[in-house]
């Protein structure tokens, strides 16, 4: 009897030592899939992210013992070796720090400057190019700068191809300004595609206007910055673009009424082939100034700066 009890214990420990390394197994059989779905899943953020370009985040200009300089700085991938270039010629090479910040101090050389940032991994020969290119052009002299009221040196912007210019330094001293509302600068293209930005310091919508017919209306970001975009829309020649500002209701000291600013301004034909310099062709009026350039894989891209003092009444 105690026998047959000691086989029977023996038996069921069997069965339960067998059944626990099958459901082992399953497990196992059930999990592969998973380790192999993830070797083919979709690529990490990173992944499909990839190496960010060089970016410009600060641009400054001072002077030191009578030398102009330029002060850049931006973010780029940690560790990561950035070439700046100015008109395509090799300038400085910078490395980006643990925290992905580069910063660097450049003398102002004579002439139109366009600087471009290239940005190099460890080891690895491919360059990325940054898609901001920061233009500085200094004011001219002698005929070109007959009835011109200039406060600064020279103009300094940052662009990119297809997107809103960023306006550094002004030669003007200032933009276009009525009561809360500003223009900051108009880019176009040679197809009628038009990017109109500019600032507010009262919340509210910008209506748009290009010779008394609305072509938008956009809201006011939380910043007070505003950007209106569009796709041929604008005829080549002289027109007027007019911005109304309309302020939320409610907003404490905001005009009761809309507020108006007129600026003219001329769609210009694109550039010549003689033209097509990666410095750009500034076209100098004694009231706005227009900065053509050719963009990476074609086409041509127009920057209109003014001065305060064009504001029609």
């Amino acid at each position: 009897m105690f026998r047959r009890r000691y086989i029977w214990i023996i038996l069921i420990a069997l069965i339960l030592s067998i059944g626990f390394y099958a459901a082992l197994w399953v497990a196992g059989r059930g999990e592969a899939p998973a380790v192999a779905d993830a070797a083919s899943a979709d690529p990490s953020e990173a992944d499909l992210i990839g190496i960010q370009p060089a970016s410009f985040q600060q641009i400054s200009e001072f002077t030191d013992g009578g030398v102009q300089k330029l002060r850049l700085s931006g973010e780029g991938e940690a560790g990561a070796v950035i070439v700046l270039t100015n008109r395509g010629e090799r300038l400085r090479q910078i490395l980006v720090n643990d925290l992905g910040q580069w910063s660097v101090i450049l003398d102002v050389e004579d002439g139109p400057m366009a600087l471009e940032a290239q940005l190099y991994e460890a080891e690895d020969p491919t360059a990325i190019l940054s898609e901001e290119t920061i233009f500085r052009v200094p004011v001219p002299t002698g005929e070109d700068a007959a009835g011109a009221n200039y406060t600064a040196e020279a103009l300094i912007m940052v662009t990119s191809p297809g997107g809103p210019s960023r306006l550094i330094q002004s030669p003007f001293g200032g933009v276009p300004t009525v009561g809360p509302l500003s223009l900051s600068i108009i880019d176009y293209d040679y197809a009628g595609g038009v990017i109109i930005t500019g600032t507010s310091t009262v919340p509210g919508r910008i209506r748009v206007y290009a010779q008394e017919s609305v072509i938008g209306d956009i809201g006011i970001g939380v910043s007070g910055r505003w950007s209106y975009v569009a796709g041929r829309m604008l005829p080549r020649g002289g027109i007027n673009i007019r911005l109304e500002l309309i302020a939320a209701q409610g907003t404490p000291n905001a005009p009761e009424t809309p507020v108006s600013l007129t600026v003219p301004y001329d769609f210009l034909p694109p550039l010549r082939g003689e033209q097509n310099d990666s410095s750009g062709f500034v076209n100098f009026d004694p009231l706005q100034w227009q900065v053509r350039r050719t963009l990476v894989g074609g086409g041509s891209q127009s920057t209109v700066i003014f001065s305060p003092d064009i504001v029609q009444p």
